[in-house]
C-alpha cells in the first residue's frame, strides 16, 4: 500500500507542473482566455456547472448510455466470438461483414441511425452499442483462439470432448484476456457516446460541450473535458480491482498492478 501511494506522487508532480505552465501561458497572454482559459477559470466552471446547471444529471444520463450501450454490446460479442474462434467456418462465414463495418468509421453511421431511430435514447445507445459490438468481437476471436492447442490435445487424452472442453479448458484459459478485452472496448463507448450525444441530444456531457461551444464557453468545455477524463480513469480503477478480485492468479505473471 505504502509503494502504491508513493507512486501517486509522480503524476502529482506532472500535473501540477502542467498546471503552472498551462497558467503561465495564459497569465503572460501568449494564448487569449477565449481559446484557453486559466486553470482557475476553469475550477470555477466546473463548480458553476455542478451548482447552476445540474451537471450531475447530465453525467448520470452519460453513464446510463455509456453502460447499456456496453452492456448490450459485451453481451452479443463474447458469445458470437468465442462460437467464430472455434468454428472456422462460421468465422470464414461471418468475419468478412464484421470487417467491413469495423472499418467503417462510426460518425458514417450517424445520419442513418438518426434516421432510423430518431434523436433518443435508442440512436444513443445504438452508435455506442455499434462502436463496440464490431472491435470486441474480434478481439475475443483472438483470445480464445490464443488457448494453447497442448492444452486442448491434454483435455481430450482425458476424455473431455465437444462442450466441455470449452467450459473446463478454452471458456476459463481465456476468461481473464476475455475480461481485458471488455476493459479496453470501454473507451470506445466513451467516445461513441461523444459522438451521439454532440448530434441531436438535450442531455449528457456531449450535449453540455456542445453548448458550450457555440457560447464561446471554452471553460466550461474543458471542465466537462476534465470530468469526462476523471470518469475513465473511476472506471479503469475499477476494472483493474475487478480483475485483481476475479483472476488473482494472473497477477504473478503480469505487471497490472
Amino acid at each position: 500500500m505504502r509503494n502504491k501511494i508513493k507512486a501517486i506522487f509522480p503524476s502529482l508532480g506532472i500535473l501540477l507542473v502542467v498546471i503552472l505552465l498551462w497558467d503561465l501561458i495564459v497569465d503572460f497572454g501568449f494564448i487569449t482566455n477565449v481559446v484557453l482559459p486559466s486553470p482557475l477559470n476553469v475550477y470555477r466552471s466546473l463548480i458553476e456547472l455542478f451548482v447552476k446547471n445540474n451537471f450531475l444529471r447530465d453525467i448520470i444520463v452519460s453513464i446510463f448510455r455509456v453502460g447499456v450501450g456496453f452492456l448490450i454490446a459485451s453481451a452479443l460479442a463474447i458469445p458470437l466470438g468465442i462460437l467464430m474462434a472455434l468454428n472456422r467456418k462460421i468465422r470464414i462465414l461471418i468475419e468478412p461483414y464484421i470487417d467491413f463495418i469495423r472499418y467503417t468509421p462510426i460518425p458514417a453511421f450517424i445520419p442513418l441511425f438518426i434516421i432510423w431511430f430518431g434523436v433518443g435514447e435508442m440512436e444513443k445507445i445504438f452508435v455506442i452499442t455499434s462502436a463496440v459490438f464490431f472491435q470486441l468481437v474480434l478481439m475475443i476471436v483472438n483470445s480464445v483462439s490464443a488457448v494453447p492447442s497442448n492444452m486442448v490435445d491434454s483435455a481430450k487424452m482425458f476424455g473431455l470432448s465437444g462442450r466441455h472442453i470449452v467450459y473446463k479448458v478454452i471458456f476459463p484459459y481465456s476468461k481473464p484476456r476475455i475480461f481485458e478485452d471488455i476493459h479496453i472496448s470501454v473507451g470506445w463507448a466513451w467516445a461513441a457516446l461523444m459522438m451521439a450525444e454532440i448530434v441531436g441530444s438535450r442531455s449528457g456531457i456531449g450535449f453540455v460541450i456542445v453548448q458550450s461551444q457555440r457560447l464561446l464557453q471554452t471553460d466550461k468545455v474543458i471542465a466537462a473535458i476534465v470530468v469526462i477524463g476523471i470518469l475513465g480513469v473511476v472506471f479503469d480503477y475499477l476494472f483493474r480491482v475487478l480483475y485483481k478480485i476475479f483472476f488473482p492468479w494472473t497477477l504473478k505473471n503480469r505487471l497490472y498492478d
